[in-house]
C-alpha cells in the first residue's frame, strides 16, 4: 500500500514536472519568435527553463523537454520556418550544442538538486538543530530538529532574531562572542533556549563563521536536557559522596603512589587545624609526630604488599598540637596508578577512657585493699573456687585457686563460728533455701583475728541443681571496732550536749539561727532567757520583736539588717520587756552564713543575758564615784596638813616681790632715777608672782573635784612637782632628799593628779615616819627606772622606824593606820590608783631600818 501511493506520488511529481514544462515552452516559444530571438538566444532561454524545470527532479522529463526544444528550435527559429528541414550546416551544430548542454545542464542540475535533498535529509535528521545566521543575527535557515526542538516551523523561524529564542544570553555577551566569532574563534557556549509554549531547555551551542553573499553564522544547538540532568544527578551524588565523606567521624587522606596527599576530606582539616588547600601536597612526615621516616616506609611496604595495616600514631596540628589517632591504611589500582587510602580516627577520648579505665581498675583494686572488699566464686562442676587477691590477703593467704578449698575454708574459721558458718553454706544450696549471707571470725595463719561478712548468691541448672556461685566478702573489723567508737562517741556527744546545755545556764548565754523567713533554731536557754514556751514551737519573727524594748527595737532591726546587707558579723546590746514588766540587757553576736551564689543560708547568734553584769557595773560605777570622792577627801586631808607650809611657801615669794617693790620705789625716787635698776626690780616682782601662781595652781589642781583624765605626761617632772609642793614639810622635819630620776624617761599615761597624789602620799608618810626618829640621818631617796619588763618603776625609800614584814600587805587594808589621828585611807586609795593604771603597790621593809613604798606603770597604756 505504502508502495502504491510512494508510486503514485511519484507520478504525479513527473507529471506536473512535463506539464510545466510543456507550459513554458508553450510561453516562451512565441514570445522569443514574435520579439525576433534567434536560435541562439532561444537555446539560452530553453536551457534556462529547462534546467529550473529539472529542479523538480525527474531526468527523463527534462531530457523529453529538451527533445521537443530542439524541434521548436528548429521549427520556428532556423530557416527554412515552419519546417523540420535545415539548410545551414551551422544550424545542425547549433541545435546539437543545444540538446547536448540542454541534457548536460539537466544532468547536472538534477545531480545537485538530489545530493542538496541527500544533505537536507541529513541536516533534518540531525540530532542537533542548525540555525544559519546572518549578520544581524536573523534566522535564515534551520533544520528540521531545531523547528522540533523550538516548537516553531520552518517557515515561523526563518526570519526570527536570535534573541526571540535565546533567553541564556544578554546583548552584552553577544556582542563579545560576535567580536571573537569574527576574530576567527571558533567556541562552545552553553545558553537556554525559550520553545513556542515558553518553557525554556539548555542548550550547547557551537557557532562558526563562513562568507557566502555576505558574513553568516552557522550555529549547531544540541539540546544538553539530559545531560544536564545527568551533571546534576553526577554533582549531587559527588555531593552526596563528599558529604558523607565530610561527615564521617573519621578523617580520610588519599595519597599517590609517592604518599604525596591528593585529597583529604572536612574531618581531616578540623582535626589537624589546616584548610584541604593547605593539606594537599603534604606528606604523612609533616602532620604525623610518632612514626619516622623508617617506621612510614616498613608501614608502606606492607601496604604495597596489599595487607590492611591498623596502628596507632600522633598527628600533630598546625597550633603544634599532638593527639592520638588510630590509622587504618590499604592500597587500590585506579587506573594504572595505585592509591593509598589512610581513615584516621582521634581516639583522644577513647585514650581518656581507657586511662580512665585504668585509673577505675586501679582505684577498684585500692578500693578493694581500703575498703578490705574481695571476691569469691565457687564452681560445682570442678568443685573449684577462685579467691581475689583480696580475699586470700583477709585470710592471711597467698592468691590461691584451688581445688577442695571448702574444707580448708572451715578450718580458717574460728571455731566459735565454724558451725553457723557450714550450716549458713549448706543450706544456701538448697532449692529455696536462704540466702547466703553471713558474719564470722577468721583467724589466720599468724593467729590474728579477722571479723568478716561473706554473702552470695547461686546459679542453679534446669534441674534445680547448683552449677555456681558468686559473692563477696568484706573485712569489718575496723567496721565493728569504728561502730563501737561510734557509740562511745555518741555517748559522748549527748554528755557533751548535756554540758553545753548546762554551760549556757550557767552563763546565761542562749543561741538560735534563722533564714531569710523563719528561725530554725532555739537553744532551751534562749527559750529561758526571753522566757517562751518551747512546746509552743519556734517564735515568729514578730514574737522576738514584741519582746525587744521599744526604744531599742528599731534599732535592732536596722544593725541586723545592715550586718545582712554587708555581710558582716553584728555585735549589740539591747533590752527586752517580759510580759511581768521585767526588764533584761541582752548582748547579742550573730554571724550571718552565705551560700556559694550569695543567698543568705541562715544567720547564726548568741544572746547572753548580762542583766546582773549591768546591775554590778552599775554598782561600781557608784562605788568608783565614791573612792573619786574619798581620793579627793584624802587630798584635801593632804592639803590641810600641809596648809602651814603652803602658807610659808606663799609668803616667801609675796615677802621676795614685796622688798622688790620697796626697791623699785627708791630707785625711782633717785635724780635722777635709775630705770635698768628699776626694770630688775620689776622682772623679780613678775617672777616672784609666777612662782606664786604656780603654787596656787599646783593647790588647786589637787584640791578641785574633776573627773579622771588618761593623757600622757612626763612622770620625773610630775615627781619633781610634788617635791617642791611638800619642800616645807621636808625642811621642817630636817629630812634630806635625794633623787634618782632616770634620764628619757619614756612617758606614761595616765590621770597626772591623781597619780601625783600617790607620790604625794607617800613621801608625806615617809617624812612622818621619820618625825619620830631622834638618832641617825633622816633620808629620803624617790627614784624612777625603767623595768625588765618594760614598766615604769618608782620607788620612795625612808630611813625611819620601819614596817613589820608581817603587817606589810596590812597596812593597805581600809581603815588601818599607826597614826593617832589617820582614818587609814590613804594607802588603799594609792593602792586602788594605781591598780586603775594597770600598775601594782606594794611595800618592802630596808634593812637596817626603814621601808620602801614602789609602783609599777604600764608604758603607753590606753584608755580603757
Amino acid at each position: 500500500m505504502e508502495i502504491t501511493h510512494k508510486r503514485t506520488t511519484r507520478l504525479q511529481a513527473v507529471a506536473a514536472q512535463f506539464l510545466l514544462g510543456i507550459a513554458g515552452l508553450a510561453l516562451i516559444t512565441p514570445v522569443c519568435f514574435h520579439i525576433g530571438f534567434g536560435v541562439t538566444r532561444t537555446s539560452f532561454v530553453y536551457v534556462s527553463l529547462i534546467a529550473l524545470v529539472s529542479l523538480l527532479g525527474s531526468l527523463g522529463v527534462s531530457v523529453v523537454l529538451s527533445i521537443i526544444a530542439v524541434a521548436c528550435l528548429n521549427y520556428f527559429f532556423a530557416p527554412p520556418l515552419f519546417g523540420f528541414h535545415l539548410d545551414d550546416p551551422d544550424d545542425v551544430v547549433r541545435l546539437a550544442v543545444f540538446f547536448t548542454t540542454s541534457v548536460l545542464v539537466t544532468a547536472l542540475t538534477t545531480k545537485l538538486h538530489a545530493s542538496e535533498a541527500r544533505y537536507r535529509t541529513f541536516v533534518d535528521h540531525a540530532t542537533d538543530g542548525f540555525f544559519l545566521l546572518d549578520d544581524h543575527l536573523t534566522v535564515v535557515d534551520v533544520n528540521r530538529q531545531a523547528c522540533d526542538s523550538l516548537g516553531y516551523s520552518r517557515e515561523e523561524l526563518i526570519g526570527k532574531h536570535r534573541g526571540d529564542f535565546d533567553v541564556g544570553l544578554d546583548e552584552a555577551s553577544i556582542r563579545h562572542l560576535k567580536q571573537r566569532i569574527v576574530a576567527g574563534q571558533p567556541f562552545t557556549i552553553e545558553s537556554h533556549h525559550r520553545r513556542k509554549d515558553g518553557t525554556s531547555f539548555p542548550v550547547e551551542v557551537r557557532v562558526r563563521q563562513f562568507e557566502r553573499d555576505g558574513r553568516l553564522f552557522l550555529c549547531l544547538v544540541r539540546d544538553i536536557t539530559e545531560r544536564k540532568q545527568a551533571e546534576d544527578e553526577l554533582r549531587a551524588s559527588e555531593a552526596r559522596f563528599r558529604s558523607f565523606v565530610d561527615h564521617a567521624t573519621d578523617g580520610f587522606f588519599l595519597f599517590d603512589e609517592h604518599q604525596a596527599l591528593l585529597d583529604v576530606n572536612r574531618q581531616a582539616c578540623e582535626s589537624l587545624g589546616y584548610s584541604r588547600e593547605e593539606m594537599i601536597g603534604m606528606h604523612p612526615r609533616d602532620f604525623d609526630a610518632a612514626l619516622d621516616q623508617a617506621s612510614l616506609e616498613r608501614i608502606g611496604k606492607r601496604v604495597r604488599a596489599g595487607e590492611t595495616v591498623t596502628f596507632e600514631t600522633l598527628h600533630r596540628r598546625k597550633d603544634r598540637t599532638v593527639f592520638p589517632v588510630e590509622v587504618r591504611a590499604r592500597q587500590f589500582p585506579l587506573g594504572a596508578r595505585p592509591f593509598r587510602l589512610s581513615m584516621a580516627r582521634d581516639i583522644t577520648e577513647r585514650k581518656r577512657a581507657e586511662e580512665v579505665l585504668r585509673e577505675s581498675e586501679a582505684k577498684l583494686q585500692k578500693a578493694q585493699r581500703v575498703a578490705h572488699f574481695g571476691w569469691w566464686e565457687r564452681d560445682f562442676t570442678d568443685n573449684r573456687v577462685s579467691l581475689s587477691d583480696e580475699v586470700c590477703r583477709i585470710f592471711g593467704l597467698e592468691p590461691v585457686d584451688l581445688p577442695e578449698w571448702h574444707t580448708r575454708w572451715l578450718k580458717l574459721l574460728h571455731p566459735e563460728d565454724r558451725p553457723r558458718a557450714a550450716e549458713a553454706a549448706a543450706a544456701a544450696l538448697l532449692p529455696g533455701g536462704p540466702r547466703y549471707d553471713i558474719e564470722y571470725r577468721v583467724v589466720r595463719p599468724d593467729g590474728t583475728e579477722r571479723m568478716v561478712h561473706s554473702q552470695g548468691d547461686v546459679t542453679w541448672d534446669e534441674s534445680e541443681r547448683p552449677l555456681r556461685q558468686f559473692g563477696v566478702l568484706q573485712d569489718i573489723t575496723e567496721l565493728r571496732r569504728a561502730e563501737k567508737e561510734l557509740r562511745a562517741s555518741e555517748e559522748a556527744l549527748r554528755r557533751s550536749e548535756a554540758y553545753l546545755a548546762e554551760a549556757q545556764r550557767l552563763s546565761h548565754t542562749g543561741t538560735f539561727a534563722f533564714n531569710a523567713t523563719a528561725s530554725v533554731y532555739w537553744s532551751e536557754e534562749s527559750y529561758r532567757i526571753w522566757e517562751l514556751d518551747p512546746l509552743q514551737g519556734l517564735p515568729n519573727q514578730e514574737t522576738v520583736l514584741q519582746r525587744i524594748h521599744p526604744d531599742d527595737r528599731e534599732r535592732v532591726d536596722v544593725e541586723t539588717e545592715k550586718a545582712l546587707r554587708q555581710k558582716r558579723d553584728f555585735a549589740l546590746e539591747f533590752r527586752i520587756i517580759l510580759p511581768d514588766g521585767t526588764v533584761k540587757y541582752i548582748e547579742s553576736t550573730g554571724r550571718p552564713l552565705f551560700s556559694a551564689d550569695g543567698n543568705l543560708v541562715e544567720m547564726v547568734a548568741t544572746h547572753i543575758d548580762v542583766t546582773a553584769r549591768k546591775r554590778a557595773e552599775e554598782e561600781h560605777e557608784r562605788l568608783r564615784q565614791l573612792e573619786l570622792d574619798l581620793a579627793h577627801v584624802n587630798r584635801m586631808s593632804m592639803m590641810g596638813e600641809l596648809a602651814a607650809s603652803l602658807a610659808h611657801e606663799i609668803l616667801h615669794p609675796i615677802a621676795t616681790a614685796r622688798n622688790n617693790a620697796r626697791a623699785g620705789m627708791r630707785f625711782l625716787e633717785m635724780s635722777p632715777p635709775n630705770l635698768d635698776e628699776v626694770m630688775d626690780a620689776l622682772a623679780c616682782i613678775v617672777r616672784d608672782a609666777d612662782r606664786t601662781k604656780d603654787i596656787v595652781g599646783r593647790m588647786r589642781d589637787h584640791i578641785k573635784k574633776a573627773p579622771p583624765r588618761r593623757e600622757p605626761f612626763d612622770l620625773n617632772e610630775a615627781i619633781q612637782e610634788v617635791i617642791a609642793m611638800v619642800g616645807s614639810a621636808i625642811d621642817k622635819n630636817r629630812v634630806s632628799v635625794r633623787t634618782r630620776l632616770m634620764d628619757r624617761l619614756n612617758p606614761v599615761r595616765g590621770d597626772r593628779v591623781q597619780l601625783q597624789q600617790v607620790v604625794l602620799n607617800l613621801i608625806l608618810n615617809a617624812v612622818e615616819a621619820m618625825s619620830s626618829i631622834e638618832e641617825g640621818a633622816r633620808e629620803l631617796s624617790i627614784s624612777s627606772r625603767q623595768g625588765q619588763t618594760s614598766d615604769l618603776l618608782v620607788a620612795v625609800q625612808d630611813s625611819g622606824p620601819g614596817i613589820d614584814l608581817e603587817h606589810t600587805e596590812r597596812a593597805f587594808a581600809p581603815f588601818y593606820t599607826t597614826k593617832t589621828n589617820g582614818i587609814g585611807m590613804g594607802l588603799s586609795i594609792c593602792r586602788s590608783i594605781i591598780a586603775a593604771h594597770g600598775g601594782r603597790l606594794w611595800a618592802e621593809a630596808n634593812q637596817p631600818r626603814g621601808a620602801t613604798f614602789q609602783f609599777t606603770l604600764p608604758l603607753g597604756l590606753e584608755d580603757s
